[in-house]
């Protein structure tokens, strides 16, 4: 039995996310204590319950603790098995943060999956479904992995109500990435989106991209498109492709913000990343040495920043298997990553 601190370092959701990935995998019971202690609403929260009976049900699983506010859990894996799932989250909880949970074992099983979530698809403090799709996605193919994702309806904050399918085929192998340098820039594209609302708040979006990025003379291409929502909301997102690598960065709207200030926040982004020698972007690394983890060879890259979020996700990913991760830098700034071997994929 695994003993996990879930107030240890960032202290939020992604170590009991990551504790159930790899609990999943390697068929390691653990028991968590603390859990989110440092935050306004310490234990469990809907979206994060979701992620425990989600992975409970593709498993089969033996779990105690879990119901909203619970601040412990014990989890005792079962077999996974592939198949078709529908998940509700039942608020405006992450359907992103339930996908990443349960997206690895599921990719190791014996056959394909089909999954259906339902809850919030465009929330703050998450990977959005674009990010997901244009970002995540693309690296994890890159790798190895065999995945469709399809939006169905935008979930935003605070209503949710979104909707997402997702087919995962069985991966032989994960191939390890080394990324240590982007290359030139050959192209900057993205989308301005609106759902219920009118698409001139989109259009102010692209327009003020556009006016932000030519001052470094880059320009943008910005699809502008209306979204099938529940809810009212926008989204902005900025890809980046490399010679080497591509880079993704977004900003959500909100209840009295600007279209031109979700612009910015995205931009902002941007253009921090580009004055960097990061290649992977800071989120994406956090989130990407998890399925890197399971290579039979050693990755490397470049972030821009190291995060608490890398930090503590590092440790996790410690905990459960004899892979070496070495981060080396300094928080808040750029940093070198190696994932070394492991073995628990079979030869």
């Amino acid at each position: 039995m695994i003993e996990i601190d879930g107030s240890y370092g960032e202290g939020g959701g992604q170590i009991l996310r990551t504790a159930l990935t790899l609990s999943a995998i390697e068929n390691k019971s653990f028991e968590m204590f603390n859990i989110r202690a440092g935050r306004k609403k310490p234990g469990l929260a809907a979206q994060h319950l979701q992620c425990v009976k989600a992975m409970a049900q593709i498993c089969d699983a033996e779990v105690s603790g879990a119901g909203v506010g619970s601040l412990s859990l014990r989890f005792l894996p079962g077999e996974i098995e592939h198949g078709d799932y529908c998940f509700e989250i039942g608020t405006a909880g992450s359907v992103s943060l339930v996908l990443q949970t349960i997206f690895l074992p599921l990719s190791l099983a014996n056959g394909p999956s089909s999954i259906t979530i339902r809850g919030g698809t465009h929330v703050p403090f998450s990977p959005c479904f674009h990010y997901l799709k244009e970002q995540w996605l693309y690296y994890l193919e890159k790798i190895g992995f065999d995945a469709k994702i399809e939006m169905v309806r935008a979930g935003f904050y605070p209503k949710g109500g979104g909707e997402i399918n997702v087919s995962i085929r069985h991966v032989e192998n994960i191939d390890p990435l080394t990324l240590m340098e982007r290359g030139r820039l050959l192209r900057l594209r993205g989308v301005s989106a609106v759902g219920n609302l009118d698409l001139s708040i989109a259009e102010r979006q692209r327009k003020q991209v556009i006016k932000r990025l030519s001052e470094i003379n880059i320009i943008p291409e910005i699809d502008v498109v209306t979204m099938p929502a529940f809810a009212r909301g926008t989204l902005l997102l900025l890809v980046c492709e490399f010679e080497n690598s591509q880079s993704c960065y977004f900003s959500l709207g909100a209840i009295g913000k600007r279209a031109e200030k979700v612009a910015d926040e995205a931009c902002e982004e941007l253009e921090h990343f580009l004055e960097t020698k990061g290649v992977v972007d800071k989120y994406l690394a956090d989130q990407i040495i998890l399925p890197l983890s399971l290579a039979r060879k050693t990755s490397r890259f470049l972030t821009p920043e190291i995060t608490p979020h890398l930090l503590t996700n590092a440790e996790i990913i410690r905990l459960f298997s004899n892979t070496k991760i070495d981060i080396n830098g300094n928080t808040g700034g750029e940093g070198e990553v190696i994932i070394g071997e492991n073995s628990l994929l079979p030869l």
